[in-house]
């Protein structure tokens, strides 16, 4: 069973990703979190496989969660959702140690099959649009 805390500040989009893992009979929501300081909190008590991780979250955004999480010995691994797709965003995240950078209108059973391959070790899990903006970076 892979254990997966949602950082996600929108209420309503957190229920709707909650109740797609959760469907999932192999992924296990243990937590949510409303901000970037209860997901840092919550990785620390609870020591999730993964951490699915909006960009912009009150108090501390998911940049920031992302570093911190970076500089501590920990298994945790972290697979960016988000409603952004700017090229500063998935530089930043993908810098600090992101497995993946999913926009949220991504396929349902793309979501389930990134935190399947990230729980796995699997790094590269990226939306058609994240990866068009990492190529034209890259020429």
């Amino acid at each position: 069973m892979t254990s997966v805390v949602l950082a996600e500040d929108n209420e309503y989009v957190r229920r709707g990703i909650r109740r797609l893992l959760n469907n999932a009979h192999d992924i296990d929501v243990v937590a949510e979190a409303r901000d970037g300081i209860e997901a840092l909190a919550l990785v620390h008590a609870l020591l999730p496989d993964i951490l699915l991780l909006d960009v912009e979250m009150p108090l501390l955004n998911g940049i920031e969660v992302a570093r911190r999480l970076r500089t501590e010995a920990g298994g945790t691994r972290i697979l960016v959702l988000s409603a952004y797709d700017d090229q500063e965003y998935i530089q930043e995240m993908l810098a600090n140690g992101a497995s993946g950078y999913l926009i949220k209108d991504e396929a349902p059973t793309r979501i389930i099959e990134a935190v399947r391959g990230v729980a796995q070790g699997e790094t590269g899990w990226v939306s058609p649009q994240v990866e068009a903006k990492l190529k034209k970076k890259n020429r």
